[in-house]
């Protein structure tokens, strides 16, 4: 079946967006030491700009749901541009809170494209839309991280955060395409089942491992993999090549057979990679095929995304996952600052502690999703 013209063009937003951030992600947290930053404050502003991003999910959430996603999806995106380009001048990191929290803020955007997904692809083609553009993020991380490090070797951080920062712009300049999808008329008060709200409460669990491999992945590499700076971004591409293949596969896999399956398979290929890069030292062929399967990672985003969908009434979809982004928000921004703490006592803490959580936490978000089909 076809999907609309919409799911492309939001693939499209979302294949520049990956550029962009895939540029910054692989230079970003080198740039914040070379101004300063040890691995603690740059786990701090990295979880600091997601706390300040959680004032904002519900409010444009609950602004989506009366006047339109597409407006706050393309006001959000340029907020997080915004946020780049103020990255570009600073001399001291402490300067970065700011540029950290308008960043962030910018994923607010987020639940409202998942909204709009669901809005404009029927539910039977919703795992496969899902997949395809939560992974074109994924994809464009794969043609912009690369040559992060080549041109922050070549011309210095400042100029590989501009370049980001045009991508970011770019992005947000192709949302204005998007067709403006009405509010639903139906209104009401939010009462979602006690599936949701149980859902809701493992979300910070499974957003904090989410991102406590990844969030000081550049500084792991350039430190205790020895990878040269040149190359460093290849690594931090082929975990979007991971994320990309298995978000998609995951949606697919959902759709035929089942959601539990597909976050279970998740969680046991992050376990895989985490002990492996574990054991890699400086082997490089190890190394980067541990870093192919951290993409697994978030390859569950699209799965669970869709099991909200089918909880929450579309009515109130924008606000519903809004909350739920809250929640992934509040783990995702502690997973960083944690990172952070546990990289400074030792750089193999965040992968054994991911290692060790990744089954128990999804097997408890299997159970309750499984409750609800049933």
């Amino acid at each position: 079946m076809k999907l609309p013209r919409e799911i492309w063009l939001l693939t499209a937003a979302q294949v520049l967006f990956g550029c962009g951030f895939g540029l910054l992600s692989a230079v970003w947290p080198l740039y914040l030491r070379d101004l300063g930053a040890n691995p603690q404050d740059i786990g701090i502003v990295f979880g600091a700009g997601n706390l300040v991003a959680v004032l904002w999910f519900i409010p444009a959430g609950y602004l989506a749901d009366r006047i339109g996603r597409k407006p706050v999806i393309t006001a959000a995106w340029l907020c997080a541009a915004l946020g780049v380009v103020s990255f570009i001048p600073l001399t001291d990191w402490r300067g970065a809170f700011v540029g950290s929290a308008l960043y962030w803020s910018g994923t607010a955007g987020l639940p409202l494209i998942i909204a709009y997904v669901t809005s404009t692809a029927s539910r039977e083609q919703l795992g496969r839309a899902l997949g395809i553009v939560l992974g074109a993020y994924f994809a464009g991380n794969i043609l912009g991280a690369p040559i992060a490090g080549v041109i922050a070797a070549s011309f210095g951080f400042r100029v590989a955060i501009a370049v980001a920062a045009a991508f970011l712009i770019g992005s947000a300049a192709l949302t204005f395409g998007l067709r403006a999808v009405p509010p639903h008329p139906e209104r009401g008060p939010f009462r979602p089942p006690r599936t949701y709200w149980t859902l809701l409460a493992l979300t910070p669990f499974a957003a904090m491992l989410s991102i406590l491999a990844l969030a000081l992945l550049p500084v792991y590499l350039r430190d205790v993999a020895a990878v040269p700076l040149e190359r460093l971004g290849v690594y931090v591409a082929l975990v979007s090549v991971g994320a990309t293949v298995l978000a998609v596969l995951a949606g697919r896999l959902a759709d035929d057979i089942g959601a539990i399956p597909a976050v279970l398979g998740a969680a046991g290929l992050v376990t895989a990679a985490c002990v492996l890069m574990a054991l890699s030292g400086r082997s490089e062929p190890l190394v980067a095929f541990s870093a192919l399967l951290l993409g697994a990672t978030q390859a569950a985003n699209p799965v669970v995304a869709s099991a909200v969908e089918r909880i929450i009434p579309r009515a109130r979809a924008a606000f519903g996952y809004a909350i739920y982004q809250v929640a992934f928000a509040l783990g995702f921004g502690a997973g960083g600052t944690v990172a952070g703490f546990l990289y400074d006592a030792d750089p193999l803490l965040p992968f054994i502690a991911t290692a060790a959580l990744a089954l128990p936490v999804a097997t408890a978000v299997g159970v309750v999703i499984a409750r609800e089909a049933s």
